[in-house]
């Protein structure tokens, strides 16, 4: 079998230096040879049957006085490409075997070419097979790999565990895998006092969720092992849950912002903890209003693009298409609706959304560095992408994705990277400006998309809002106000007021302002509840049985507006407020009139 190495350079990693106790001594001589004894290994059937010609050398050893425990295995000299193809096994004296290093659970390909000391895990020296393409020389942890312990007598034992007697040690080498070779010069063994427990030393790294992304619950946690942790504490918007593991899974959690981070945790303390970062759980998907955005009907990438580099550099060619929107009063930024989407190999498509104060917001971004190797479902349709409680973009194999709304998603894209920042769109800030979409393809040489329109989708009050309060009558009536929808610009809806328990017959109207909401008392039980100017609509009679709560008004709103040109706030933009109160007689009231409670109505285009 041949290979190539998937690491393209050299970490940066650094092995460490443990010391030895002040008594520990180190007995040389282990006599050296080729790895494997004969061939390039393989032949085994890992890890049930050991593979043959095995690398088999002996050392007399005398325990030096006041020795206790093995304190680590020293390896010099050692090569072999494809380090992970290798276990290296300890006979003591009583014929016991032990496994010191083992590669084969992911057989990674870290080269082995250098002086290697493997130590017991209780020190938390690093793993040999985290330092890149080639191991430098140092000190590394004990790996017992996915051998199973028992198997051809062979125990995976702590190395300051194993029993120490004088006598003749031999030591082991199995290549599991063909094709790869090397050799050992020596190898000696250290022996001392036994080490101190030690909590754990380095941090996890956190792996999932993070850099603001959206997730819908159950929320799986997700971070990388440490050396020497044997549980896990898990920080969740401040609240502790101790002995956990990666994989973590919360089956509910609120919408809304969180904060995680994680620790390592044994029977001496704890490590430290991680960074923070940042996700978002979704609320429900609202009503959405749609304001008309731009019209490109143009096709991306230009001819000529350049890919970009991922997270770092952006590719060139994109399409870009600017629209004047305003925003409604009250409203947030729900969604961006893309119309007449297509391209081939859907996760080529990156989209970025720009507000009129300058910044670049992230919408969708599926490459994940693949970079012309991601995935060949097509989009063919409209797509509605929003950070509310909307569902994944399906995976790959689904053929072409279907229309409708989904979930926004930043993939693995570094917030801030290229300048994008990983926003949520429900926290785009609501600006009345110019807006800006940008659709780059990250495989510019390969496939070609189109999109005909986009829409930026708002939020807001779904309903006239009723506020203040209204008076109570002679006769105990308190009159209140509704409308059965905000009124359109274009009057693409019907807006109809209606005031009911109004006073049985007696003469009224509807009045109403666009200065803002008021609260200043009338008479004894009603208030004053839109600011001045007002107007007043045309007067008419509450019908009903006098002396009753009987009485009833209402008012087209459109009608009035389209029969009154010159009334106030007319012509009317979407974004425009208007609070609407209903006055009428009541004779023995203060004033001799009493008031409803007031409305305030919200233009939609």
């Amino acid at each position: 079998m041949i290979r190539s190495s998937s690491f393209a350079v050299l970490a940066a990693l650094a092995a460490i230096t443990l010391p030895q106790t002040a008594a520990a001594q180190c007995i040389p001589g282990g006599p050296g040879g080729a790895l494997p004894a004969t061939g390039t290994g393989g032949g085994g059937t890992f890890s049930t049957v050991l593979p043959p010609s095995p690398f088999q050398q002996s050392l007399a050893v005398t325990v030096p006085a006041g020795a206790t425990v093995l304190k680590s295995v020293k390896l010099n000299g050692v090569t072999h490409t494809w380090g992970g193809d290798m276990q290296f096994v300890l006979q003591n004296p009583a014929g016991a075997k032990f496994n010191i290093l083992c590669g084969m659970s992911t057989d990674p390909s870290t080269d082995f070419a250098g002086d290697y000391e493997i130590v017991d895990p209780i020190l938390l020296a690093p793993s040999i097979w985290a330092t890149g393409a080639v191991a430098p020389s140092g000190t590394y942890t004990q790996d017992f790999g996915t051998y199973v312990s028992g198997n051809n007598g062979i125990s995976n034992t702590a190395i300051e565990s194993i029993p120490i007697s004088s006598g003749t040690w031999t030591l082991y080498a199995y290549d599991w895998v063909s094709s790869d070779s090397g050799a050992l010069t020596s190898w000696e063994l250290c022996f001392g006092l036994p080490s101190s427990a030690q909590p754990p030393a380095s941090a996890p790294t956190l792996i999932a969720p993070i850099a603001n992304t959206i997730v819908l619950p159950p929320v799986n946690f997700s971070w990388n092992a440490v050396n020497g942790a044997t549980s896990y504490d898990l920080e969740l918007d401040g609240n502790l849950t101790t002995g956990v593991a990666s994989p973590y899974v919360v089956p509910t959690l609120g919408a809304g912002a969180h904060t995680w981070r994680v620790r390592g945790v044994n029977s001496v303390g704890n490590g430290p903890w991680s960074s923070i970062e940042n996700f978002g759980v979704p609320p429900p998907i609202p009503t959405l209003n749609c304001l008309a955005g731009g019209a490109p009907a143009a096709a991306f990438p230009a001819t000529g693009s350049v890919d970009g580099t991922f997270g770092v550099t952006l590719p060139t060619g994109e399409l870009t298409s600017s629209a004047t929107i305003v925003i409604p009063p009250g409203n947030t930024i729900a969604a961006v609706k893309l119309i007449g989407l297509t391209h081939t190999w859907n996760t080529d498509v990156m989209v970025v959304l720009q507000d009129p104060a300058g910044t670049d917001h992230l919408i969708l971004q599926r490459d994940n560095a693949f970079l012309c190797g991601g995935c060949s479902d097509d989009f063919g349709g409209d797509y509605t992408i929003t950070s509310y409680a909307a569902p994944a973009f399906p995976t790959c194999g689904s053929g072409t994705i279907p229309s409708g709304t989904y979930l926004q998603d930043f993939g693995l894209w570094p917030n801030g990277g290229a300048g994008l920042q990983n926003t949520p769109i429900a926290s785009i800030p609501a600006l009345s400006g110019t807006w800006t979409l940008k659709v780059y393809d990250t495989c510019t040489a390969a496939d070609f998309g189109f999109l005909n329109a986009w829409e930026l989708c708002v939020t807001g009050p779904v309903a006239p809002v009723a506020y203040c309060t209204g008076g109570t009558t002679t006769n105990g009536c308190v009159a209140a106000i509704s409308a059965n929808a905000n009124p359109s610009v274009t009057a693409a809806n019907a807006c109809n007021i209606s005031v009911a328990n109004v006073e049985g017959q007696k003469s009224a109207l509807i009045f109403y302002s666009i200065t803002g909401q008021a609260a200043v008392a009338w008479n004894a039980s009603s208030f004053l509840c839109v600011k001045a100017p007002t107007q007043r609509t045309g007067t008419q009679t509450s019908g009903g049985t006098v002396n009753t709560c009987t009485g009833t008004l209402s008012l087209d709103w459109n009608a009035f507006q389209a029969a009154t040109p010159g009334a106030l706030g007319n012509p009317w933009s979407a974004g425009d407020t208007v609070q609407v109160q209903a006055w009428f007689r009541d004779p023995p009231a203060g004033k001799a009139t009493n008031l409803s409670n007031a409305i305030e109505m919200t233009y939609v285009p």
